[in-house]
C-alpha cells in the first residue's frame, strides 16, 4: 500500500513538471486554447511518460524524507515552468523584433489582432508569431520540447538538492541567446530605417514647404514590406533553427 501511494504521489510530480512546461509552452499556453483542454493535454502527456519517468521518480523519492515530499511539488512545478519559460523567451525575441521592425518600417500607429498575447500588437507580430507556431507543429518541435522534458530528469533528478544554480543559468544563457536572436532578426529593417529616415530628412530639408514625412509614408511601408518579402524564408529560417538547436541541445 505504500508504494502504491509513493508510485500516486510520483506520477502527480510527474503531471506537475510536465504542466508546468505547458503552462508557458508556445502554442499550448495561447489564451485560445481552452483551460480544459490544456488540463486534459498535460494529463494525456503524463501518462504518455510514465512508463520511461515514473521508476526514475519514485527512487528518487524513497531517497528523500517524508517531510521533503511536499516541497517537490513547489519544485517540480518551477523546474516545468522553467524549461517552459525558456521555450517562451525565443517567441518573445521573435514578436519583440517583429514590434520593432513595425515601426522602422512604419506600421507602429496600425493595431493587429492577438493571437498568442492579451494586448493588441502591430499586424506584423500577430502574423509572425502565428506563422511560428504554425511552423512550430508542422516541424514536430512540440514533440522535441516534450523530450526536453524527459532529458531534463537527467540534469535535474528527483530527490537530488535543488540544482537551482545551474536552471538560474540556463535561463541567463537563453536570455542572453535570445537577445542576440531578436537583433539578428531586426537589423536588416534597423538599417533600413536608419537610411530612409535619413534620406527623408534632406528631402526635408530641400523641400520645406512639403510634408515629405506624410508624402512618403506609403512608399517607406511598401520599401518595407518588399524588403520583408525577400528576405522572409531566410528570416523565418535563422529563428526556426535557433530554436530547433536549443531543444537539441536538451532545453538547457
Amino acid at each position: 500500500m505504500e508504494n502504491l501511494e509513493l508510485q500516486l504521489f510520483a506520477l502527480f510530480l510527474l503531471f506537475c513538471r510536465i504542466g508546468g512546461c505547458l503552462l508557458f509552452a508556445p502554442g499550448f499556453s495561447s489564451p485560445r486554447v481552452p483551460m480544459n483542454v490544456r488540463l486534459f493535454a498535460a494529463m494525456a502527456l503524463t501518462a504518455s511518460l510514465s512508463p520511461y519517468l515514473l521508476e526514475e521518480v519514485t527512487g528518487g523519492l524513497r531517497r528523500l524524507a517524508q517531510e521533503q515530499h511536499p516541497y517537490m511539488i513547489i519544485w517540480e512545478t518551477l523546474t516545468g515552468s522553467a524549461i517552459g519559460l525558456m521555450a517562451r523567451f525565443f517567441f518573445l525575441a521573435l514578436q519583440f523584433s517583429a514590434t520593432a521592425i513595425s515601426n522602422f518600417i512604419g506600421l507602429a500607429g496600425i493595431p493587429g489582432v492577438p493571437l498568442e498575447e492579451g494586448d493588441t500588437g502591430s499586424p506584423l507580430a500577430t502574423l509572425v508569431s502565428s506563422a511560428a507556431v504554425m511552423l512550430v507543429f508542422a516541424m514536430g518541435l512540440h514533440v522535441e520540447l516534450m523530450i526536453a522534458i524527459m532529458e531534463s530528469y537527467r540534469v535535474i533528478v528527483p530527490g537530488e538538492s535543488p540544482a537551482i544554480g545551474a536552471l538560474m543559468l540556463s535561463m541567463v544563457n537563453v536570455i542572453s541567446e535570445t537577445s542576440m536572436l531578436a537583433l539578428r532578426l531586426a537589423s536588416p529593417f534597423l538599417v533600413y530605417g536608419v537610411i530612409v529616415n535619413l534620406a527623408l530628412g534632406m528631402g526635408n530639408r530641400f523641400a520645406q514647404h512639403l510634408s515629405v514625412y506624410h508624402a512618403t509614408t506609403g512608399v517607406v511601408i511598401l520599401g518595407g514590406f518588399l524588403l520583408f518579402y525577400m528576405i522572409w524564408i531566410d528570416w523565418i529560417l535563422i529563428f526556426m533553427s535557433s530554436y530547433q538547436s536549443w531543444l537539441l541541445r536538451g532545453g538547457f
